[in-house]
């Protein structure tokens, strides 16, 4: 049985909530600011939930808002954002319609309800819901502090997008290495992540590759991409990339997590494809998804810069993936490698020609014009897997 918390207590703020400024440390300090009930009906995505932890379970970890981790231990109070949760390999969550049965969904500090797990994985870490933090008498809702929408930037800026196969197909690792090698070449980079659930990994190493500025979904006040409308995503998409280009990118970095037969991914490949980008970089993790996953990409009109992923870890593999396609398979090392802006077909200014639909066409630069903009399942590879033992998705 779970005690109350103390007035002391500490409150372990979550990455996904980390858009909120007013983050008291102690309970005492939102104590009187907490309430099960305020009248706003069911949960929703971005409602700010402060709860106790009551049995730990597949996550014992939480990546604070500062993107350091701490450790949880049952009774700790926790500051966390209800959101839907898709991930093959670990569960599939939603968002409840009552604060009964609440489930710790991710270590970024996600909520919802586990519908089901991995087989291997164990049972979900179970919250003991305080109540949601108001303001005003009214429960918080983080998508209030979204980024601003902006105007067309002065300036034009390409847009490449990276995407893979399906999870653990190295998606993270070939966005950073790109990050990096533009950087190294001189080219101001941003990046950003605008699709999955919310973890303070992805943009960290993002920062660590070199970006000038990184975005993702939380900071359109979403913990988790999972289940959003094709609206809801593509002003995510546009609202992140043109504030990038206002911070003067000249090239943006998009990782889209999942596969590409995802619903989310899906529906962002055809708004690009739509809307027009530098390109794709397609990671996969063998050779027999290569041709499967070139003849989507294409048929949807994506110009496929380059092939990367977890089956370039050893060279037979790359070759074996190379046999299948006129398409550039590049490792991480030659991505981080400046030299990359001539293998992808880029220019130092960041700019390219007009698409002619094909898979030989060329797609125009991405502008980042913001008319039509309406109003956070992952990806990582094996080897940033092992090189971070203990990360917990």
């Amino acid at each position: 049985m779970l005690g109350h918390p103390r007035t002391n207590q500490q409150v372990k703020w979550g990455y996904a909530v980390s858009r909120l400024a007013d983050q008291p440390r102690t309970w005492g300090g939102i104590s009187d600011r907490v309430m099960m009930d305020d009248g706003g009906g069911v949960p929703e995505a971005g409602d700010l939930l402060i709860a106790q932890i009551d049995e730990l379970g597949h996550h014992s970890r939480l990546d604070l808002n500062s993107g350091t981790k701490c450790t949880l231990y049952p009774g700790d109070v926790v500051a966390v954002s209800f959101a839907a949760r898709y991930a093959t390999k670990v569960m599939e969550a939603e968002i409840p319609d009552s604060l009964e049965e609440i489930h710790f969904l991710s270590a970024g500090g996600v909520c919802g309800r586990v519908l089901g797990m991995a087989n291997d994985a164990n049972e979900p870490t179970t919250l003991h819901p305080l109540g949601y933090l108001c303001e005003g008498g009214k429960r918080i809702n983080l998508r209030t502090y979204a980024l601003p929408q902006r105007p067309p930037a002065p300036h034009e800026a390409s847009v490449i997008i990276v995407v893979g196969s399906a999870m653990d197909s190295g998606k993270t690792t070939a966005a950073f290495s790109l990050v990096h090698g533009l950087t190294n070449a001189g080219i101001r980079t941003g990046a950003a992540k605008i699709t999955g659930t919310a973890t303070a990994k992805d943009p960290r190493g993002m920062w660590d590759a070199g970006a000038s500025l990184v975005y993702d979904f939380t900071h359109m006040g979403y913990g988790s991409t999972a289940g959003l409308t094709p609206d809801e995503l593509s002003n995510i998409a546009e609202t992140i990339i043109a504030n990038l280009a206002h911070d003067g990118a000249r090239a943006i970095v998009i990782e889209i997590a999942d596969g590409i037969t995802q619903r989310e991914t899906d529906l962002l490949l055809h708004h690009f494809a739509a809307r027009g980008v530098a390109g794709v970089v397609y990671t996969c993790n063998d050779s027999m998804g290569v041709p499967s996953g070139l003849d989507r990409l294409t048929s949807m009109g994506h110009r496929v810069l380059a092939i990367s992923g977890s089956m370039t870890r050893t060279e037979l593999a790359a070759r074996e993936a190379q046999s299948e396609t006129h398409v550039p398979v590049l490792t991480r090392e030659q991505l981080r490698d400046p030299s990359v802006v001539d293998s992808l077909g880029l220019t130092g200014s960041g700019t390219r020609a007009s698409n002619n639909g094909t898979h030989n066409g060329v797609h125009p630069t991405y502008r980042n014009d913001a008319s039509g903009v309406v109003t956070r399942t992952w990806g990582r590879d094996r080897r940033e897997q092992l090189s971070n033992q203990g990360d917990e998705r």
